[in-house]
Protein backbone atom coordinates (compact mmCIF):
# COMPACT_ATOMS: atom_id res chain seq x y z
CA UNK A 1 0.00 0.00 0.00
CA UNK A 2 3.00 2.40 0.91
CA UNK A 3 4.68 1.08 -2.61
CA UNK A 4 1.53 2.65 -4.06
CA UNK A 5 0.92 5.77 -2.23
CA UNK A 6 4.75 6.54 -3.31
CA UNK A 7 3.96 5.73 -7.41
CA UNK A 8 0.72 8.32 -7.12
CA UNK A 9 2.76 11.02 -5.71
CA UNK A 10 5.33 10.57 -8.57
CA UNK A 11 2.60 10.46 -10.96
CA UNK A 12 0.95 13.89 -9.65
CA UNK A 13 4.28 15.56 -9.84
CA UNK A 14 5.14 14.67 -12.96
CA UNK A 15 1.42 15.66 -14.26
CA UNK A 16 1.99 18.98 -12.27
CA UNK A 17 5.96 19.64 -13.83
CA UNK A 18 4.63 18.54 -17.29
CA UNK A 19 1.97 21.09 -17.09
CA UNK A 20 3.84 23.89 -16.30
CA UNK A 21 6.29 23.43 -18.85
CA UNK A 22 4.03 23.75 -21.61
CA UNK A 23 2.79 26.93 -19.53
CA UNK A 24 6.12 28.23 -19.63
CA UNK A 25 7.31 27.92 -23.52
CA UNK A 26 9.70 29.83 -25.56
CA UNK A 27 6.54 30.84 -27.84
CA UNK A 28 3.95 33.05 -27.36
CA UNK A 29 1.11 31.88 -26.52
CA UNK A 30 -1.19 34.47 -28.86
CA UNK A 31 0.91 32.51 -31.82
CA UNK A 32 -0.24 29.23 -30.96
CA UNK A 33 -2.85 27.34 -33.07
CA UNK A 34 -3.92 24.47 -30.78
CA UNK A 35 -5.96 22.74 -33.58
CA UNK A 36 -7.98 22.88 -36.48
CA UNK A 37 -11.23 20.86 -37.69
CA UNK A 38 -12.40 20.29 -41.04
CA UNK A 39 -16.13 18.92 -42.03
CA UNK A 40 -16.70 18.67 -45.89
CA UNK A 41 -20.64 18.62 -47.20
CA UNK A 42 -20.77 17.51 -50.77
CA UNK A 43 -24.04 18.71 -52.52
CA UNK A 44 -25.36 17.49 -55.98
CA UNK A 45 -26.38 20.15 -58.37
CA UNK A 46 -30.17 19.28 -57.15
CA UNK A 47 -28.89 19.87 -53.31
CA UNK A 48 -28.95 16.55 -52.21
CA UNK A 49 -26.24 15.31 -49.73
CA UNK A 50 -24.04 12.90 -51.58
CA UNK A 51 -20.93 12.93 -49.40
CA UNK A 52 -19.97 14.14 -45.71
CA UNK A 53 -16.96 13.89 -43.80
CA UNK A 54 -14.42 15.26 -40.91
CA UNK A 55 -11.17 15.35 -40.65
CA UNK A 56 -8.40 16.10 -37.86
CA UNK A 57 -5.49 15.42 -40.37
CA UNK A 58 -4.82 18.83 -40.67
CA UNK A 59 -1.53 20.40 -41.81
CA UNK A 60 -0.28 23.82 -40.94
CA UNK A 61 2.80 24.75 -43.13
CA UNK A 62 3.23 28.36 -42.08
CA UNK A 63 1.64 28.84 -38.52
CA UNK A 64 3.30 32.35 -38.43
CA UNK A 65 1.77 33.12 -41.97
CA UNK A 66 -1.49 31.50 -41.17
CA UNK A 67 -1.66 33.02 -37.90
CA UNK A 68 -1.08 36.69 -39.66
CA UNK A 69 -3.29 36.13 -42.12
CA UNK A 70 -6.42 35.23 -39.78
CA UNK A 71 -5.93 38.74 -37.93
CA UNK A 72 -5.77 40.60 -40.79
CA UNK A 73 -9.19 39.21 -42.03
CA UNK A 74 -10.99 38.93 -38.64
CA UNK A 75 -14.29 40.07 -39.91
CA UNK A 76 -14.58 36.87 -42.38
CA UNK A 77 -14.55 34.40 -38.99
CA UNK A 78 -17.34 33.84 -36.19
CA UNK A 79 -15.32 34.21 -33.13
CA UNK A 80 -16.16 33.20 -29.95
CA UNK A 81 -13.49 32.98 -27.04
CA UNK A 82 -13.91 30.46 -23.55
CA UNK A 83 -11.83 29.91 -20.62
CA UNK A 84 -10.17 26.73 -19.78
CA UNK A 85 -8.70 26.42 -16.58
CA UNK A 86 -7.29 30.01 -16.62
CA UNK A 87 -6.36 30.73 -20.22
CA UNK A 88 -8.51 32.10 -23.13
CA UNK A 89 -8.71 30.24 -26.35
CA UNK A 90 -10.31 31.67 -29.51
CA UNK A 91 -12.65 29.36 -31.48
CA UNK A 92 -12.96 31.02 -35.29
CA UNK A 93 -15.45 29.06 -37.79
CA UNK A 94 -14.94 30.11 -41.35
CA UNK A 95 -16.99 28.15 -44.20
CA UNK A 96 -15.77 27.80 -48.04
CA UNK A 97 -17.47 26.40 -50.66
CA UNK A 98 -16.17 25.27 -54.51
CA UNK A 99 -18.66 24.48 -57.14
CA UNK A 100 -17.25 21.66 -59.18
CA UNK A 101 -17.06 22.14 -63.12
CA UNK A 102 -15.87 18.67 -63.92
CA UNK A 103 -15.57 15.00 -62.52
CA UNK A 104 -13.01 14.59 -60.03
CA UNK A 105 -12.33 12.76 -57.22
CA UNK A 106 -10.78 15.19 -53.98
CA UNK A 107 -8.75 13.95 -51.12
CA UNK A 108 -7.62 17.63 -49.64
CA UNK A 109 -9.21 20.56 -48.69
CA UNK A 110 -6.94 23.89 -48.76
CA UNK A 111 -6.60 27.06 -47.35
CA UNK A 112 -4.86 29.08 -50.00
CA UNK A 113 -3.41 32.58 -50.09
CA UNK A 114 -3.59 34.37 -53.21
CA UNK A 115 0.20 35.69 -53.80
CA UNK A 116 2.10 37.54 -57.01
CA UNK A 117 3.57 34.08 -57.48
CA UNK A 118 0.41 32.53 -57.48
CA UNK A 119 -1.51 30.91 -54.72
CA UNK A 120 0.44 29.61 -51.46
CA UNK A 121 -1.31 26.30 -49.41
CA UNK A 122 -1.12 27.64 -45.46
CA UNK A 123 -3.62 24.64 -44.80
CA UNK A 124 -4.21 21.54 -45.90
CA UNK A 125 -6.51 18.91 -44.35
CA UNK A 126 -6.28 15.23 -45.62
CA UNK A 127 -9.20 12.89 -45.50
CA UNK A 128 -10.54 9.45 -47.63
CA UNK A 129 -11.97 11.41 -50.50
CA UNK A 130 -15.18 11.76 -52.60
CA UNK A 131 -15.86 11.69 -55.68
CA UNK A 132 -17.83 14.88 -57.41
CA UNK A 133 -19.29 15.44 -60.84
CA UNK A 134 -20.20 18.41 -62.84
CA UNK A 135 -22.23 21.29 -60.30
CA UNK A 136 -21.41 19.40 -57.47
CA UNK A 137 -21.04 21.86 -54.43
CA UNK A 138 -18.45 20.85 -51.59
CA UNK A 139 -18.70 23.04 -48.52
CA UNK A 140 -15.73 23.10 -45.65
CA UNK A 141 -16.51 24.08 -42.77
CA UNK A 142 -13.33 25.04 -40.70
CA UNK A 143 -13.13 25.45 -37.12
CA UNK A 144 -9.62 26.86 -35.92
CA UNK A 145 -8.89 26.79 -32.00
CA UNK A 146 -6.16 29.11 -30.70
CA UNK A 147 -4.52 30.21 -27.80
CA UNK A 148 -4.43 33.28 -26.16
CA UNK A 149 -2.70 35.34 -24.04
Amino acid sequence: MRLFFVFAICLVALTVSTGSAFAQSQIPLKDRVLGIYAQVAVHDSSGNLVAYLETLRVTIFDPAGFNKIIDDNMNLFQRSVINVQGHDVEILKVNDSTVHPSPTIVSQNLINLKTADGPKVLVAADHDGYPVTDGDKVTTYWTIIRALS
